[in-house]
């Protein structure tokens, strides 16, 4: 004997995503967001939908689950999944991508070489700095180089991480009392802990012959991004 049982039970929808939050990844890998629903009566729908603007075109659903292939930072932001079962509230869970990026690399110098009545001069403090834009900011790390050679801190030649008086992702190389065998390039390389994207490579040439300061254009270099300028004294 068959038999049926008939309910008015309803229940509003509950769900979970199966992702980490914040999910971190390199331009042009593909990512799953994978939802789930763990309750609700009549069995909700699920939709998913970005907070500002709307889902890739590239997006590819399938139930609960978005693929992203060949993420952007254009894709990065925060993805939400929804339930409703027209029971209740609808449920909503989210996750943030962030797309690890390397942009922007700059750097000046103190003394301001280009001001005339600040010169650089041999037995004055010099400092470089170096500033790159980073996603994300805290996996970005700093290294210089004099010449090819790696540099480290020390008493006449102290390298700073971080300078609470300008913006982040900053890195200052202080020369105390400049001499001749200062000069050479000096190179700041930014890279992030993560790994996948190319470095970003600053050299500041600094010589003894006279002249105006150049700037090189932004070119790809063994895998790097290199901003170039001589620096005369």
């Amino acid at each position: 004997m068959v038999s049926f049982r008939l309910s008015n039970k309803t229940a509003s929808p509950s769900i979970k995503l199966l992702v980490d939050d914040p999910i971190v990844v390199n331009p042009g890998e593909a990512i799953t967001l994978v939802c789930v629903t763990t309750g609700g009566e009549p069995a909700p729908s699920l939709t998913w939908v970005r907070s500002f603007g709307t889902l890739p075109e590239k997006t590819v659903l399938n139930g609960g689950t978005l693929t992203i292939p060949a993420i952007t930072s254009e894709d990065a932001g925060t993805y939400s999944c929804i339930a409703n079962n027209n029971v209740g509230n609808p449920a909503k869970k989210s996750t943030n991508i962030i797309v690890r990026a390397l942009k922007k690399g700059r750097f000046w110098i103190t003394p301001d070489p280009y001001h005339k009545d600040d010169n650089i001069q041999i037995g004055r403090e010099v400092k470089i700095s170096c500033q790159v834009e980073a996603v994300p900011s805290e996996e970005l790390t700093f290294s210089w180089f004099k010449n090819g050679r790696p540099l480290r801190s020390s008493e006449r030649m102290v390298i700073t991480q971080t300078d609470p008086d300008v913006s982040p992702g900053t890195t200052n190389l202080d020369i105390i009392d400049l001499k001749f065998t200062d000069f050479g390039t000096y190179t700041c390389v930014a890279s992030l802990k993560g790994g996948g994207i190319s470095d970003i490579s600053i050299d500041v040439n600094i010589s003894s012959s006279t002249g105006k300061i150049t700037f090189g254009h932004q070119r790809r270099r063994h895998n790097r991004t290199a901003v170039s300028s001589n620096w005369k004294t």
